[in-house]
């Protein structure tokens, strides 16, 4: 682990929050045991954000004994206290209904709370389900790129914001509107949508991943993701803590598209594809391998892929698939759907597909993995 001598001087001393600090550390060093110490040490001075925290990993199971409902119960108790991060935390619970029942009144509830006090990615999707200018005005000047892309070439002003009013003008409807799905081939199922998200909601997914795009990766032989030039785009995947209540209004919507029980689909994952940039020929199952066993039994195999393209203007860059002599580039906002297994549930080779480079522009695509098993706690628990 590599961190400052006086943090964890500060730590050992008693300080809630250095003891935090050192307890993501070994979390992300990969060390739960000490990571679970740690943040137990925080959690019981009465830091909040640590309690919220040992919630999350026991609504997850990382480093103890899975509780879905205990872990709910730590992050709402630091929600109530007003953290910050606990308050985040429980936006996304209630939105995804991740470990409890999906509520989406009482996540705009934490959400106000949020605004309330200062975030700006808070007011922000407030304003955007709102369509509250003043509230995307008020969330620019605290920070959010992305409330100050939808401002545009508009100036944002101070402005005291009612922010119990604009909950109350929140329109859900752009969530809940007809889609059209077609099947477009059989063997291996295959089905287009049209009108799957808005054009606002494709946006604020880009401007969310757009500052933490990293490089793609592949799973090798031995059941390890590393990076390869076979793949040269760059990602981003939306965790729970990465998450936001938009986000998982999307996931709830991309789920309902695919016939899929949310809880099954992996992390919501946005693709970027600059000018030359590929993922060459590949199949979105996973191998089934000796290497790959302990993941497959673990989590399950992938069937279903889903891909939403979340922009126009450049030019190449479809889903090629060489073995159908096919190639898909839905319009902004439309969407793609296969199965990569056959009804039998064995693995099907002819889904080999090709994420093709743009010749001109730039390519945002949300990419949507469904699995055969539960990958998080449902709205039960």
């Amino acid at each position: 682990m590599n961190t400052p001598e006086s943090l964890v001087a500060a730590a050992k001393a008693g300080d809630p929050a250095a003891q935090e600090q050192v307890a993501l550390a070994f979390e992300q060093t990969g060390e739960p045991g000490q990571a679970l110490q740690w943040m137990g040490l925080a959690a019981r001075s009465g830091r909040a954000s640590a309690i919220a925290r040992l919630g999350l990993w026991e609504l997850v199971g990382y480093a103890m004994p899975q509780n879905s409902a205990r872990g709910v119960e730590k992050v709402v108790t630091a929600a109530r206290t007003g953290d910050l991060f606990a308050l985040h935390v429980a936006s996304v619970i209630h939105a995804g209904g991740i470990g409890a029942p999906r509520d989406l009144g009482q996540a705009v509830v934490w959400l106000v709370a949020l605004a309330v006090r200062g975030d700006a990615r808070a007011a922000c999707q407030l304003g955007l389900l709102a369509r509250s200018g003043a509230a995307l005005g008020l969330a620019a000047q605290r920070g959010s790129q992305a409330a100050a892309l939808f401002m545009r070439d508009q100036t944002p002003q101070t402005l005291d914001v009612d922010w119990q009013q604009v909950a109350a003008a929140i329109d859900l409807s752009a969530f809940a509107r007809p889609f059209h799905k077609h099947q477009d081939r059989t063997d291996p199922n295959v089905w287009m949508l049209d009108g799957l998200l808005d054009p606002w909601i494709c946006d604020y997914v880009i401007a969310m991943a757009a500052p933490t795009l990293t490089r793609g990766k592949v799973l090798d032989e031995t059941g390890r993701e590393t990076v390869r030039e076979e793949r040269t785009n760059t990602v981003m995947h939306f965790g729970l803590v990465d998450s936001d209540v938009i986000l998982e209004l999307v996931s709830a919507r991309l789920a309902a598209a695919a016939e899929m029980p949310p809880e099954n689909g992996e992390a919501l994952g946005v693709l970027h594809y600059a000018v030359g940039e590929v993922y060459k020929p590949h199949v979105d199952y996973i191998p089934e391998t000796l290497q790959n066993a302990p993941i497959l039994e673990a989590l399950g195999q992938r069937v279903r892929t889903l891909l939403v393209y979340l922009n126009d203007g450049f030019e190449g860059g479809a889903t090629e698939f060489p073995h159908l002599k096919v190639g898909y580039k839905p319009p902004r906002g439309c969407a793609l759907i296969f199965d990569s297994v056959k009804p039998d549930g064995r693995v099907d080779p002819m889904t080999l597909h090709v994420g093709a480079p743009p010749t001109s522009g730039q390519k945002w695509v949300i990419s949507k993995w469904f699995r055969n098993k539960a990958l998080r706690p449902s709205e039960a628990g």
